[in-house]
């Protein structure tokens, strides 16, 4: 007997998943999501990117991965409310201290939990914030599992200011705490999005791998937003540069897609990010390979300084495929960094 897998009883709360490259600004944006009414501390929890991931390459059933993200999420949010998995870590982007509300987490480790959280939980609409990287180009699984309860925010950011964090990555991406999900060709470990180009990834260099996955997570993030914007699923698109420059817009832009409202704490947290922005990159890092410039310096500066590096140890064709990304990019979210496009010669 082959049965379905299923989970039953599922809560009906919001799971609002903020996604987006590696370095490309998600911090931002779920610090602001977390100040708002209703919403829980931001987690960080890979499991959703591996099910979706497995689920897309046929190593998992749709029934398993449709079960084990209801029931996965349910666990979470259920967790979150008892005072289970809170990250005390001061430094993580996760912690306590970067997420608002710190206090009400600490004083629910000594709730006795029971029937009338997961009620609370529905009731309530507690939303459930969750981080991911580049999930958006296998996320059916996701709109399968969640329906109208999922609330996708997808953060795009431009090429130039990911080049640095992803080069980084690509570097150090055999270590052993590197924990993408990947495939293994030659001896060599490629990661899930180069699948498709595995044989070019390997012999290829670290910078241009930098070049490539950035170009080409490209491409498969913006046809998956036109799939998802096509089907009419929930799905809010928003840009770092319009984020740190406009925080006010950006904020009443997440407040209508999640028909949420923001509160003392959202002030708190434009503070903390240093926001609104004079220089887009001139922020706080949230990890080792963050990307981050000085006020003091320009954005045709810190772009120069960038190009001339890539110019520098990249190949012609992986800068060609690079910079037609940076011209769709532009044309489809323009910000004060396109104009700059020109000086890369």
């Amino acid at each position: 007997m082959n049965l379905d897998l299923k989970h039953f009883n599922s809560f009906t709360n919001d799971i609002i998943v903020v996604d987006g490259f590696w370095g490309g600004g998600k911090s931002v944006v779920t610090s602001i999501i977390g100040s708002m009414t209703g919403v829980e501390k931001k987690k960080v929890e890979h499991v959703y990117e591996y099910v979706c991931i497995a689920n897309s390459f046929a190593k998992m059933d749709a029934d398993a991965a449709t079960a084990f993200l209801k029931i996965y999420a349910d666990l979470s949010q259920y967790n979150n409310l008892i005072g289970r998995e809170v990250n005390l870590r001061w430094a993580d982007d996760s912690g306590l201290r970067n997420n608002p509300g710190s206090l009400a987490y600490l004083t629910r480790l000594f709730h006795p939990g029971g029937d009338r959280i997961a009620e609370q939980i529905s009731k309530e609409n507690l939303a459930l914030l969750i981080a991911s990287h580049e999930l958006i180009a296998v996320s059916d699984p996701l709109y399968l599992a969640y329906g109208s309860r999922l609330k996708l925010i997808e953060v795009v950011r431009h090429p130039i200011h990911l080049f640095n964090n992803v080069r980084d990555y690509t570097a150090k991406f055999e270590r052993a705490r590197e924990f993408t999900l990947s495939f293994e060709l030659k001896g060599v470990k490629v990661p899930w999005f180069a699948a498709t180009w595995a044989d070019e990834f390997v012999a290829s260099s670290i910078a241009d791998r930098a070049l490539l996955s950035i170009a080409r997570m490209q491409t498969e993030m913006i046809n998956a937003i036109d799939k998802i914007y096509e089907a009419k699923n929930p799905l809010l698109v928003i840009s770092f540069e319009d984020t740190v420059l406009r925080p006010q817009e950006a904020i009443e832009q997440i407040a209508k897609f999640l028909n949420r409202s923001s509160t003392r704490r959202t002030k708190k947290v434009l503070r903390r990010q240093n926001l609104p922005r004079t220089q887009i990159s001139a922020g706080k890092a949230t990890s080792s390979f963050s990307f981050t410039s000085s006020d003091s310096t320009s954005e045709a500066q810190t772009y120069k300084t960038i190009s001339a590096e890539i110019s520098a140890s990249c190949s012609k064709n992986a800068i060609a495929e690079f910079k037609t990304a940076i011209s769709t990019y532009n044309s489809r979210w323009p910000s004060q960094l396109t104009a700059l496009e020109k000086i890369w010669v």
